[in-house]
Order: C-alpha cells, then structure tokens, then sequence
C-alpha cells in the first residue's frame, strides 16, 4: 500500500485550508467567559447515511481523543440523529442536561435548531455548527464556502461546454443548508450567467451513489441528447459515470467532489477523454470544530463565522490525491493516518 505519502500531502492541505479564515468578524453572543478544563464536548450529528459522515464521526473521534490524552477533555459524546431534526433537538435538549461544555453540531435544519441552540448558549455551552451550519446568533459557524463549492463546479462546467448545452443536476439531502448553498445559492447563479446553459431537469440523490445510478438511469431514456452533469457531491458523480457506462452512453463532462471512487474512475478515463473537478468538503471540518470550540472554551477571541476556501483537484493534480490501494467511501484530503484509514475503511488489497 502506498498510503502514508500520499495522506501526508492531503493532511497538510488540509491544515493550510484551516488556516485560511476570511470571515474575522466578531461578534458578542456567539462567545461566553473562559472556562476550567478539562472540558466534555458533544457531537450531535443530524444524520450518517454515507460514508462521508462516517469519516467526519472518525476524524471528530480521533482529534478528541488526542485532546483526552493531553487533558484537554474530561470526555466527549457522539449521537446520530438519522436525519430527524425533532431527534436532533432532543440530542442537544440531552447535551444539555448533561451539562456538556460545547457542543459541536452538523445541522440537519438551518433555523430549526435556533432555539435549542440559544438554551445551550443560556446554560453556558458554546455551540459550534460545521457543514451544514446554523443561522442562530448564538452559534459560532465553521465551514467550507459552500456557495464557492458550488460556483466553481457551475462555472468550471459552463466553460467546458462553451457556454452552450443541455445538463442534469443531482442534488443533494433536499431541505438540507449545504444542498442549498451549493446549488441554489452557487451553481445556479453561476450557470444563470450563460443563456446557453438548460437545465433538463434536477434530482435530489441524498450524495448517495446508488441512489444518483439509478436516478441517472431512469432519466436516460428520457434524454437522447445530455452535455454535462453538474453534481453537488463525489459519490453522486460516480453513480452517473457508472449509469452512463452501462448504458453505453459516451462519457460527458461532470462535476464532481474528492471521493475516492470518482478519482480513482476519473483517473482511468482520463486517457479517453473524460473530464471533471472536484471541490473538497473535507471530513477533518468535525476536528477544526471542536478545535474552534476549545478556544472558545478556553476565552479565546473566536470569530462568529469560520469560511472556508475548498480545495480543488483537477485533472492535472488527480495523481497527488488518488488513493488506489484504498476503497472508493474514502474522502480526500483527510486528517486520518494509514493507521485508522485502513480500521474505518479496510483496504482494496
């Protein structure tokens, strides 16, 4: 297996993304007085029905338990909501109870959580959201420039289509923060710039890869004549490829996301022609959270919203981020060793 190089350059990709905060406006309610550690932190996940999820769990997991090593934390809880925002309430209503210290939160509502938030804050709790975040004043918001996601995937595709053809959208979780900030807020308005540009239709595939196979399979049929796909996620992009192929249908170019499936198929087609971007939305998010959130603990100056700038691989850099030796669920760049890649994942070989 050739892991560790290859993990290495994407782990300090990821770090140098981390850094680069664009957002340093503060603001008083998302803060509360520095606090004796050690601390306990909860992770309220809305949902984890893909693999994306699960490694954003392996990576919060792992940075937590490097903060129990050192002291930092007393203990840290992880509950899964299964895409209920009524369950996610309650696991926050629970953390507090519990009197967690912070509480780090991929949100399954942007405003559904505000007022569990605001008791949180009120019981003395910082609340950090990540991915899909939150629009409660209360919350401090870490986060990939979702909208940026999606405006380069819209843009890149129009261009490579010089400005004229008909595409299929796959969406993500309908209703989700993260599904509408890539599309509606970003490609969308992105694609709206070029009048060339139709849209034959959009469905919403949950960023699952069988579910966007047969939702690609079932419009074929339909479209003799498709010229691009734009995808909000990686694993969606894969499905498409695979219900292109078997339809015998000549690959066409399709955005995509850094799944490692993708890039291992995309890395295979280049040689005939095919074409994709990948913007990140890394899993390491869960750990700079709860980074953020021991700051804040800690009365650090924290700024309320944390953007982000993704980062994006191309066909000229798809060699450096590849995984060949690995399964296709993993997401790249990653905080994860070889180590705990091959426990949550497995290997290929």
């Amino acid at each position: 297996m050739k892991i560790t190089t290859k993990v290495s350059i994407c782990a300090s990709v990821l770090a140098a993304l981390l850094c680069s905060v664009v957002s340093p406006t503060l603001a008083a309610d998302h803060l509360l007085g520095a606090k004796q550690g050690p601390y306990v932190v909860g992770l309220s996940n809305s949902f984890s029905g893909n693999s994306w999820r699960a490694q954003m769990v392996a990576e919060f997991k792992l940075a937590a338990d490097q903060l129990k090593a050192d002291g930092t934390l007393k203990d840290y809880l992880v509950s899964d909501a299964t895409g209920n925002t009524a369950s996610q309430i309650q696991q926050i209503q629970n953390m507090i109870a519990a009197k967690v210290d912070a509480i780090v939160i991929d949100a399954n509502s942007e405003t559904a959580l505000n007022p569990a938030i605001e008791a949180a804050h009120k019981a003395g709790i910082i609340v950090v959201a990540f991915d899909n975040t939150v629009t409660s004043p209360y919350a401090i918001n870490v986060n990939v420039d979702q909208r940026k996601f999606g405006e380069l995937g819209g843009e890149w595709l129009a261009k490579k289509l010089n400005g004229k053809g008909d595409i299929i959208v796959l969406s993500g979780l309908a209703g989700s923060p993260v599904n509408k900030q890539r599309w509606d807020d970003g490609a969308k308005k992105a694609l709206s710039k070029y009048p060339g540009i139709k849209v034959l239709t959009e469905v919403n595939a949950d960023w699952d890869q069988a579910k966007a196979q047969q939702a690609i399979a079932n419009l074929l049929p339909s479209f003799a004549k498709i010229d691009g796909v734009y995808s909000q996620g990686g694993a969606m992009t894969l499905g498409a490829i695979y219900a292109f192929k078997a339809a015998n249908r000549p690959l066409i170019p399709m955005v995509g996301e850094a799944n490692n499936g993708l890039f291992k198929v995309w890395n295979a087609e280049l040689k005939n022609g095919f074409s994709s971007i990948a913007p990140s939305n890394p899993c390491g998010l869960s750990a700079d959270a709860l980074q953020t959130a021991i700051k804040a603990l800690k009365g650090e100056q924290v700024a309320k919203d944390i953007n982000l700038d993704p980062p994006i691989v191309t066909d000229d850099t798809l060699d450096k981020f590849v995984q060949v030796d690995m399964p296709d669920s993993l997401w790249l760049p990653t905080t994860l060793d070889a180590a705990h890649l091959k426990a949550l994942f497995g290997t290929t070989k």
